[in-house]
């Protein structure tokens, strides 16, 4: 009987031992996942808002004011949704680029609402931001 016992806890602690090795391996590869979903999508972020500056800058060019207006104002909305990740992982670098690009999106869709062709230097103003964080690190999640 004392054998038997013996042998129920040695098998019981393997496969406990197994069931944990096996939890934390899954783990692991869950991490990498999440951390790579948040890199690819905070690039996906800046590349809208990149996208969006870089149309409205066409249409500055057309002389169609009223559709710049209305890209810029896209593009900070999409600018902006990229600060609270940075928050969160504490990229202070980041969080004020993204700020001030929002800001200069701002600046750039009142100057095409009233007609101003200084709107495109501020909307390039914008895309260097933009391109100076993308070149940072990406938050984590």
């Amino acid at each position: 009987m004392p054998q038997q016992l013996k042998t129920v806890g040695i098998a019981a602690l393997v496969a406990l031992t197994t069931l944990g090795a096996g939890y934390l391996w899954g783990a692991r590869g869950r991490w990498a996942a999440e951390e790579r979903l948040a890199t690819v999508e905070h690039q996906a972020q800046l590349s809208e808002a990149r996208r969006l500056v870089l149309a409205g800058q066409v249409s500055l060019t057309r002389m169609n004011f009223g559709e710049a207006a209305g890209l810029f104002e896209s593009a900070r909305t999409a600018t902006e949704a990229a600060i609270p990740p940075a928050q969160r992982s504490g990229l202070t670098t980041a969080v004020s680029d993204l700020e001030a690009a929002g800001a200069a999106l701002g600046e750039a869709r009142a100057l095409a609402a009233r007609l101003d062709q200084g709107a495109f230097g501020r909307a390039g103003d914008a895309l260097a931001q933009l391109d100076r964080v993308a070149a940072l690190p990406p938050p984590r999640p």
